[in-house]
């Protein structure tokens, strides 16, 4: 049973990773990078729980703060790449180049 998590939590991490890897828009980017730490909360809770986690075990504290820290990251993200939109009207990488000051 435990392989089948640990599946889970290594096709979400790569899953990640290829969207880092080949998608090119700022939000998928965003996404990714999300989509590999809670990958990550997966696997420290699948770790946890093999050995013998208990109620409100150490992994279990642990992954509700790298949540409460993904929350603040992931809104001073978005609202970079609102104001990169808003300064060159696309959400492409590439369109980052022409701040340059």
């Amino acid at each position: 049973m435990w392989n089948a998590y640990w599946i889970a939590v290594l096709f979400l991490f790569s899953l990640g990773i290829y969207a880092l890897i080949f998608r090119h828009n700022l939000f998928h980017l965003i996404l990714a990078i999300e989509l590999m730490a809670k990958a990550l909360c997966l696997g420290v809770l699948v770790a946890g729980s093999q050995h013998g986690g208990g109620l409100l075990s150490v992994s279990e504290t642990m992954v509700i703060t790298i949540i409460l820290i993904e929350v603040a990251t992931t809104a001073i993200a978005l609202s970079l790449v609102v104001s990169a939109h808003k300064h060159t009207g696309s959400m492409d990488i590439a369109a980052l180049r022409r701040l340059k000051g």
